[in-house]
């Protein structure tokens, strides 16, 4: 009779811990279903936040209006193929800007001198 009476205290004990982890898992499972709930989420920061989510639509829609849409021009022959034309743009803004550079460097030590002269006056 003894041991009867112990099995049914552990099965009246297994049995609460698989309700008690039941309970854990379902409240577990409640709890990600809420952290996961992405569109509650945007809805509620749009409920306490709508400035800056119009501001940053606007300006997102002001960006895209002003983007200029890049064309890339065809140049053709008279026989109607097409021709690589060099793009000497570049070549000119690199040799535009290595004279600056080296303007600069020119430049620069008489710059330097004209400061310290004046803050040596004062």
């Amino acid at each position: 009779m003894a041991e009867k009476s112990r099995s049914q205290h552990n099965t009246v004990k297994v049995r609460e811990q698989i309700e008690l982890s039941r309970e854990k898992v379902a409240r577990d499972l409640a709890g990600m279903r809420y952290e996961l709930d992405f569109p509650r989420k945007l809805r509620r920061t749009f409920q306490h936040n709508p400035v800056v989510w119009i501001g940053a639509a606007l300006a997102l829609g002001l960006l895209l209006a002003l983007m200029r849409a890049r064309t890339k021009k065809v140049y053709v022959n008279a026989s109607g193929k097409p021709v690589r034309r060099r793009d000497k743009k570049l070549l000119e803004s690199g040799a535009l800007l290595g004279l600056v550079k080296l303007g600069m460097t020119v430049v620069q030590p008489m710059v330097a001198a004209h400061f310290a002269k004046k803050g040596a006056k004062k």
